[in-house]
């Protein structure tokens, strides 16, 4: 077990501690503070109409749009609205890697619907107007930022990490740097993912092929404020 000493002054935002271990922004090495890059966005969704999204329905980047939608669940409770060009952070059980990019795929997918998710996600949006954050993904999926999470979490039956630790992670400047160019081949290969699924399932519908190459159409990779994307840097 890993002990150190803090005095009540150094305990803040960037401290958490727990009974048997602490986790401190000296750990999460060089960068940018995701706090610098994204805010968290805590707009409630209107309780009708709308798809609602458990932690359940975000693994690996992705939104399972067809399985929220079978399981009909009604918004009983408090839910957050998501908007495209969000990304989606569960803080429940890191290590099931529940994070996923809002797609307008996924929203086509739910019918133009409005998407409700739990409260165990966190929504990020782009702190400055008109960012494209899908290049976040990657980083956020990847080895070191999981392993930080995971270390973060609090909890016994339910483990739980903190909004604080994941806003204290760092991202590398080099991914700030190359971010256009992530963002774009994020927004391209998930196109690609949904436009697969949708064709994996009109198979499974017995579909005509004709009818499953109409959702093939490309869906143009787009920052948030509509703009295409494309080059490196700001």
């Amino acid at each position: 077990m890993r002990r150190t000493v803090k005095s009540l002054a150094e305990l803040g935002d960037d401290v958490v501690l727990a009974p048997d271990r602490w986790v401190a922004t000296d750990d999460l090495g060089e960068g940018i503070a995701l706090a610098d890059l994204v805010v968290e966005r805590r707009e409630r969704a209107d309780a009708k109409d709308v798809v609602v999204l458990d932690t359940t329905h975000a693994r690996d980047g992705v939104l399972d749009i067809a399985s929220a939608m079978r399981a009909a669940t009604p918004a009983k409770s408090a839910k957050k609205r998501a908007r495209p060009g969000d990304l989606l952070v569960s803080r429940l059980r890191p290590y099931l890697r529940q994070i996923a990019f809002v797609h307008p795929r996924a929203v086509e997918a739910a019918g133009g619907r409005e998407l409700a998710v739990s409260t165990e996600f966190y929504v990020l949006a782009p702190r400055r107007a008109g960012d494209d954050i899908a290049y976040l993904l990657p980083f956020l999926l990847g080895e070191r930022a999981q392993s930080i999470l995971a270390a973060a979490q609090e909890g016994g039956h339910h483990p739980r990490v903190p909004r604080a630790c994941v806003m204290a992670l760092r991202v590398p400047e080099d991914v700030v740097r190359s971010r256009r160019r992530i963002a774009q081949e994020v927004r391209r290969r998930l196109d690609d993912l949904y436009v697969a699924m949708e064709r994996w399932r009109g198979v499974l519908a017995g579909d005509p092929p004709a009818a499953r190459g109409a959702s093939s159409s490309p869906s143009p990779a787009r920052t948030t404020n509509g703009s295409a994307s494309a080059g490196e840097g700001t």
